[in-house]
């Protein structure tokens, strides 16, 4: 189904990247099994929270930069989209750089101050320092995927997730807490894509940013601005579900239930990977071909990624008892619900997911901010009435609702758009 939808050179592209999220979501799971099965339940818990925080300021990072810069530069020539592409890499850098040495101020700070012990002010270096090479990491896979060199991404990936999961082998290992050495093996994975992508991007086709009187943060702002808030906004649930759990519940709950989720991690990793590559390819299959032809290619991406979903859920419910007895080596209560829960979700993700390419090419990113905004709130809503009756499963059906009523809204405005061509 996908051959007949793309070119040979556009399909090598795709299954690079299929190829790359497998390799990610292997570490990822080997990262997870690891910590689950050789650290203290609540090891996996914090890191889990951690990881959360990071991927936040990624979704922001790549809403506010990386989408617009997806959608606008590929329609410049190409000396002006390089131009872009340095100068966005050059400015945020520096902002980073100041952000994080003030940053790393405070859990110094807090643990002279008394607000938190020496455990939890090294977990807080630790992330801030992770979630700089994260963006920094996301920032360059997102540039190379604009150049189109998805085989570069998936290379420097392999050593990514390499030092990832050998590093967090080792945090297994060593004194002292294992959260905070596994965070650590995050940042030294994400610094090592960087200065590997770094150095493929300065050698072709060079760092040549634009000067500073140039209006590339203009041309971004427009689209960049509302992006990033929908971005936010999203997170509240898709992320900030693991702070609920914290709260209402405790550390070991978050661990619990993203064991669950763990299981189904090819789901989620795979519809990631594609969503990366179809916001470009997207806007340019708008311009060449409409938006019926569009939302065809659309839909048989989902039929076929729902197809293998399907497929993996199923193989996962009649092992679900071996896996977490014999891989997780872990009891979680109420396996059966909470597997089902995050099932749905997944499937929901995938459609939601995939169709926002069309909304992303049509440049709905305003509408799109108050779609998340009304899913945001309808899933928060959903998690705290569904927590007291259902526990855990209640907050993982609350997401499925924000999910689900974000799906509704963005067919609706897709139909909109649809008619206002027509009209044309």
């Amino acid at each position: 189904m996908i051959r007949r939808l793309l070119p040979g050179s556009l399909l090598r592209r795709f299954s690079s990247a299929v190829v790359d999220q497998a390799v990610l979501s292997a570490a990822n799971f080997v990262v997870g099994l690891l910590l689950i099965r050789m650290a203290e339940d609540s090891a996996y818990g914090y890191y889990v929270l951690v990881q959360s925080a990071i991927a936040l300021l990624v979704s922001a990072q790549g809403a506010w930069i990386l989408t617009p810069l997806a959608l606008v530069a590929p329609k410049q020539g190409d000396a002006r989209r390089d131009a872009m592409v340095g100068r966005v890499y050059r400015d945020g850098q520096r902002s980073l750089r100041g952000l994080v040495g003030l940053g790393l101020l405070l859990p110094p700070a807090g643990l002279l101050l008394g607000a938190w012990e020496l455990p939890l002010a090294l977990l807080l270096a630790a992330g801030l320092l992770a979630g700089w090479t994260a963006l920094l990491r996301e920032y360059l896979r997102g540039v190379l995927y604009i150049h189109g060199r998805a085989g570069e991404v998936l290379q420097t990936d392999l050593l990514y997730a390499g030092l990832l999961v050998g590093g967090v082998l080792l945090a297994v290992w060593l004194p002292g807490p294992s959260e905070v050495w596994a965070v650590l093996a995050v940042a030294l994975a994400g610094a090592s894509f960087g200065w590997r992508a770094d150095r493929l991007l300065a050698r072709d086709p060079g760092w040549h940013p634009a000067p500073v009187g140039d209006p590339v943060w203009r041309q971004l702002a427009p689209l960049g601005s509302w992006a990033a808030a929908g971005a936010a906004i999203y997170w509240l649930y898709a992320q900030g579900y693991n702070y609920l759990l914290a709260l209402r519940f405790d550390v070991e709950a978050v661990a619990a239930v993203n064991a669950v989720r763990l299981l189904l991690m090819p789901t989620w990793v795979l519809t990631v990977g594609i969503r990366g590559l179809l916001t470009p390819s997207a806007a340019r299959w708008l311009q060449e071909s409409g938006l019926d032809a569009l939302l065809r290619r659309l839909t048989r991406f989902i039929l076929a990624l729902a197809v293998l979903d399907l497929l993996y859920i199923g193989l996962v419910w009649i092992f679900r008892d071996w896996l977490t007895v014999q891989v997780l080596r872990t009891q979680i209560e109420d396996l059966d619900r909470l597997l089902l829960a995050w099932a749905l979700v997944t499937l929901i993700a995938l459609v939601r997911d995939l169709y926002q390419s069309a909304l992303l090419a049509l440049e709905q990113l305003k509408r799109m901010a108050w779609i998340s905004v009304a899913g945001s709130l309808s899933a928060l809503a959903a998690m705290g009435a569904l927590a007291g009756p259902m526990g855990p499963v209640g907050v993982v059906l609350g997401m499925a609702v924000g999910e689900l009523l974000s799906l509704i809204a963005g067919q609706a405005l897709i139909l909109r758009a649809r008619r206002q061509l027509a009209q044309r």
